[in-house]
């Protein structure tokens, strides 16, 4: 067959899918959203997804979005603590399956940094919107390791906030 070669095979394949179709179909897609927040002058906001050392899977991040119509600052950080959390929910992105997840979502809103230790992975300024970063799955927290998304507001007055987290467990 002089095409064979074209396509690959099953162990060298030409395409593969990426980290958020393969979790989707497996049902290990899932998210967890702060939904919109009031956050006061300069004040914080900050998503948590803690990956607890008894889990059995590492998480790799798909997507981040945050941010509101004022400037912000966007910081990634990992193995920081959140001092403080309000429990989220998290939802699969298959809704034939159910939205049970090993992660641990959670979320603050404050006028004082809440987060404690750590290491930040990037920090990005945004003048409006909601930026959105697709990490496709590169940002790996094995279990006992947390990804913590931090949003300073930059400016005076009250203004509405939010982030959002998708994520895969394999």
């Amino acid at each position: 067959m002089p095409n064979f070669g074209a396509f690959g095979n099953i162990n060298h394949p030409l395409t593969v899918a990426g980290a958020a179709e393969t979790g989707s179909n497996e049902g290990v897609l899932y998210y967890a959203t702060t939904n919109l927040q009031n956050v006061g002058p300069n004040g914080f906001l900050v998503l948590q997804v803690s990956n607890p050392t008894t889990a059995n899977r590492a998480v790799r991040i798909v997507r981040v979005q945050g941010g509101g119509l004022v400037n912000s600052t966007l910081y990634y950080v990992r193995n920081g603590t959140l001092n403080g959390g309000v429990a989220l929910s998290a939802f699969n992105g298959n809704f034939g399956f159910s939205d049970v997840s090993q992660m641990i979502p959670s979320f603050s809103t404050s006028t004082a940094l809440p987060v404690t230790g750590g290491a930040t992975l990037s920090v990005s300024i945004q003048t409006t919107g909601t930026p959105v970063n697709d990490e496709n799955g590169r940002l790996i927290i094995p279990p006992g390791g947390r990804f913590l998304v931090v949003l300073q507001k930059n400016v005076a007055g009250t203004n509405a906030m939010s982030i959002a987290v998708s994520w895969t467990e394999f």
